[in-house]
Parts: C-alpha cells; structure tokens; sequence
C-alpha cells in the first residue's frame, strides 16, 4: 500500500540547504544526494512506515516520531524524521551527517 508523503516545509528548506552546500562543491554530488533523498521518499511512501525506527527526538513530540536512513555513494548518513498522520506520513526534518538531533522548536 503506497501512502502519500508530505514533505513539510521545514524539511524541504533541509533538504534544499544541504543541496546546495552539496554542489558548492560537486554539482553531480549535489544531484546524486538529490537522487538518494528522492529514492528514500519513495521507499518510505511504498514501505511500512511503522517498520521504521524511533527517531532519538521521539521524546520531544506527542506522537511517534520515527526516522528514514539514507546515504550517499560516499557513504555519508543522511537521516528523515517523520510522524504518521492517519494515511499520510509527513516529513519534518532532513539532518546531516555529525548535525545535531533536532530540538522540540525545530519539530513544531
């Protein structure tokens, strides 16, 4: 069963600053990570979203708070921090590699 994925605002500006600081340096790098995030968006909407685990800030917020890993050819870490809100799964944050959890201001 494919649900439909939200990308909330926050998380698209992760995803569009970490792009760019991307292809400040490797503009093929910045499409391949472009790529990764998109393949990850896909296989969540298409998976279980429940077979997923606890982000580490599920203790901030008032529902499960769940994550998606994805990684670049070069092996970085990229992580998705998402709720499920009935049939739709929102996506709230996208965090780098060595970046910090996210606060409960930055999951609001």
């Amino acid at each position: 069963m494919t649900l439909k994925v939200r990308i909330l605002p926050r998380a698209e500006q992760d995803a569009h600053h970490i792009f760019a600081y991307i292809a400040e340096r490797s503009r093929p790098g910045a499409i391949r990570w472009w790529n990764a995030f998109e393949n990850a968006i896909g296989l969540l909407a298409d998976g279980n979203p429940d077979a997923y685990s606890l982000a580490p800030e599920d203790d901030l917020y008032h529902q499960d708070l769940r994550q998606f890993l994805f990684k670049t050819r070069r092996g970085r870490i990229y992580r998705g921090v998402f709720v499920v809100v009935e049939s739709e799964i929102r996506v709230l944050r996208i965090r780098g590699p060595g970046q910090a959890p996210a606060d409960s201001n930055e999951l609001d």
